[in-house]
């Protein structure tokens, strides 16, 4: 699908912001995951919009390409596919990452 509408760190649906937010799908999905009450609180105001909220945080022992894959299965679950090779997604990402940290 082209053209996907994505807000990302948007507090405009809740009033708190939500990681990645896409309007037309009525799917959030958070990769950082906050304090208990914060948790509660935006998994309890999207159930009361109709939001489906899926945490990924990454897992401690988790590779970033197995980590990049299943981020990739949790837009699948939602009808979202992105065709694109994981490693050279996850060099994509590092190299931003450095080049991000080196202007610092």
């Amino acid at each position: 699908m082209k053209g996907l509408k994505i807000e990302l760190g948007s507090d405009r649906v809740l009033g708190i912001p939500l990681d990645t937010y896409i309007p037309s799908e009525q799917v959030a999905i958070e990769v950082n995951i906050g304090s208990e009450d914060m948790e509660i609180l935006k998994e309890h105001l999207c159930q009361q919009r109709g939001i489906k909220r899926i945490k990924l945080p990454m897992k401690s022992n988790e590779t970033e390409s197995a980590y990049t894959q299943r981020i990739k299965s949790a837009f699948q679950s939602v009808h979202i596919f992105i065709a694109s090779d994981t490693e050279e997604d996850v060099g994509t990402i590092r190299n931003v990452y450095e080049n991000w940290r080196n202007s610092q």
